[in-house]
């Protein structure tokens, strides 16, 4: 029981990273606004042991309430040993070998790296991974997986896909493509990483660069660095401009944010 249905409406979704009272307020929040589907931009909470297997369970169960669909970008703190074991199975393949969404639940699905799907009249186009700058400080295998990292065959077949009018990465783009906000992060390191670390972190987010400059989508939308931001670009062959959003983090409220795909603007913010 929802309320009346938002035709053409669709919610995105910031980092989430396990946190499942916070991911089921939200989409519980969006169910009884009459949203049916959404995506999440990675860090979703895909994760070894129990504690993943609970959160996966008590989030498809708010989904199921409300009917509402949720496709996932991996982002880089996810079990990647584990999606790619899964994704082995020729029966989560198409016939050419690539690999198909993976429903981890009726309703949770992980979404491969250049998976182009349609929305309303939209064309999207998914390219999950990023590096952790602070690998140094994890276990492999535990919580750091290698894998986390996209790599440049796969922007390569994304972009071969060619446009796209919503491009969904967890990475952002470096300047001047990027958001204020991240761009502030890239050129301060207020955290105060390892040369090592942001040298990682400069290989994932060239290849991001290099795939957003490749589709040249009316908007691109990312989480990754925790912050709310938004800005309109023209990116470089364009003959139409790029609107960025990026999407803060769980517990912040920027986190989440409506979609309008007849107008590729957030109805919240019109006047």
């Amino acid at each position: 029981m929802t309320a009346s249905r938002l035709d053409n409406v669709i919610a995105v979704i910031g980092d989430l990273h396990g946190d499942r009272m916070w991911a089921n307020a939200r989409l519980q929040s969006l169910g009884e606004r009459g949203i049916q589907a959404a995506i999440q931009v990675g860090d979703f909470g895909v994760w070894p042991g129990g504690s993943g297997k609970q959160y996966l369970r008590t989030v498809d169960a708010v989904c199921a309430k409300y009917d509402l669909t949720l496709k996932v970008v991996d982002g880089n703190h996810e079990d990647h040993a584990r999606l790619q074991m899964l994704w082995k199975n020729p029966k989560r393949r198409d016939e050419s070998g690539s690999p198909l969404p993976l429903y981890l639940t009726d309703h949770i699905a992980i979404l491969p790296r250049g998976w182009r799907w349609t929305m309303g009249r939209r064309t999207f186009v998914a390219l999950g991974g990023a590096p952790s700058i602070d690998f140094e400080y994890r276990t492999r295998g535990k919580d750091w997986w290698p894998e986390e990292q996209m790599t440049q065959d796969d922007v390569d077949r994304t972009v071969a896909g060619g446009y796209a009018d919503v491009m969904v990465t967890h990475d952002a783009p470096g300047p001047p493509w990027c958001v204020p906000q991240v761009g502030e992060i890239l050129r301060s390191n207020p955290m105060g990483w390892s040369d090592r670390g942001v040298d990682y972190a400069r290989v994932g987010r060239e290849l991001v660069t290099e795939a957003v400059l490749g589709i040249r989508p009316r908007l691109h939308i990312h989480g990754h660095y925790h912050v709310s931001g938004q800005a309109t670009v023209r990116l470089p062959g364009a003959d139409h401009d790029t609107r960025v959003w990026s999407l803060d983090k769980n517990g912040k409220a920027g986190n989440v944010r409506l979609l309008d795909l007849d107008t590729l603007d957030d109805p919240a913010l019109r006047p």
